[in-house]
């Protein structure tokens, strides 16, 4: 029941944030050039709610490189592809923990934000007076426990029909899911000119190039 219960606390905020925001400061999409795409955050594991939830280094890699191609191929004003280590891997890392906590972002939020020294600097490197952060947090299931949680789901609603006489037809398993969060900062002053989001949602598969080209043409569609 706890598993069911944690399931449900991060399924009813994805039903009611099934649209994505975005919001310039002070500029307009024409202003914000030439920009510098700063390489994505990922932090793909293999399952959310669950008690052995592991971060997939590799997946996360994949997600990364399909992000940044997709990116590159929607005619945003990208000039260079820059790279700063965010040691996804341990959720303890500064830099890493500033580049997850923008799932948790509003716009208002967003526009207080202090870019890090490290991230500044690989912009300011590039040439580019503009930077744009993108990140990609999800997970995607391995067969093996995608089919044992379903089982234990389809066990829960025969036992439920057994003892209350109701049948449940909804389904709590799914395979994956993602979200992408994406801001622009400018260089010379240090400020977000920029924040958007696609939240969290189960028909999004992050290492699925189609999905992840639907999330990011929403995303970026204020720069077209």
């Amino acid at each position: 029941m706890k598993k069911r219960f944690l399931f449900l606390l991060i399924a009813v905020p994805m039903l009611f944030a099934s649209c994505g925001t975005s919001k310039f400061f002070s500029s307009n999409a024409s202003d914000l050039r030439p920009i510098a795409l700063v390489e994505p955050y990922s932090y793909i594991t293999d399952a959310v709610a669950d008690f052995t939830t592991d971060y997939l280094p590799d997946a996360s890699r994949f997600n990364q490189l399909l992000v940044t191609d997709v990116v590159n191929s929607l005619g945003m004003p990208i000039q260079k592809t820059v790279s700063v280590d965010f040691d996804a891997a341990n959720r303890k890392s500064k830099l890493g923990s500033w580049m997850y906590n923008l799932v948790d972002l509003s716009a208002t939020s967003a526009q207080k934000l202090v870019v890090p020294n490290e991230i500044r600097d690989a912009v300011r490197e590039s040439g580019c007076r503009y930077g744009l952060l993108i990140t990609d947090v999800g997970y995607s299931k391995n067969a093996r426990q995608y089919a044992l949680e379903e089982g234990i789901e389809i066990g829960m609603k025969i036992a439920d029909f057994i003892f209350n006489n109701s049948v449940d037809f909804s389904k709590d398993t799914e395979a994956y899911v993602n979200g992408v969060f994406a801001l622009v900062f400018d260089n010379q002053t240090g400020q977000v000119v920029w924040y958007g989001k696609r939240p969290r949602r189960y028909e999004y598969n992050p290492l699925d190039r189609e999905s992840l080209t639907k999330q990011l043409t929403k995303l970026f569609a204020d720069f077209k």
